[in-house]
């Protein structure tokens, strides 16, 4: 069965997050922000489907080390698992936009005041929580 992998990218130094702007086609959370990810495809780790989103969204290629796990959890809105992830990166490579309307910095001390998709705040307040001390 398919799972939800995704996640966003950590700056510590600004203390900010790089999320992704959905199109307003999209069938699910369209013109909301919401993390880079999707479904798995067959025989994937969580880990490796959340860096195939990151190719196929951004052209980001990352070494699976750099991965950080957040969180898993069953997510009952999608009757599937949720696999929750982030990068730490303090300069990022250029990217190239391939899916959806944009990407953004937000300030952690701002984000949850922004149009959010129900899971992506959620995971986002479970890493305010959590996060550690870089």
């Amino acid at each position: 069965m398919a799972f939800y992998s995704g996640g966003f990218i950590y700056n510590p130094k600004t203390n900010s997050v790089l999320l992704h702007l959905r199109d307003e086609k999209t069938e699910n959370n369209p013109s909301a922000l919401a993390f880079f990810g999707g479904l798995s495809k067959k025989n994937e780790t969580p880990q490796k489907t959340f860096m195939r989103e990151l190719s196929e969204e951004l052209d980001l290629k990352v070494d699976e080390n750099a991965v950080i796990t957040l969180c898993d959890y069953f997510n009952p809105d999608f009757n599937t698992h949720r696999y929750v992830f982030y990068l730490k990166i303090e300069e990022l490579p250029r990217i190239n936009l391939k899916e959806g309307k944009d990407v953004s910095w937000f300030n952690l001390d701002r984000v949850l005041v922004q149009n959010l998709s129900k899971r992506t705040r959620q995971d986002l307040i479970y890493f305010l929580q959590e996060k550690p001390s870089y």
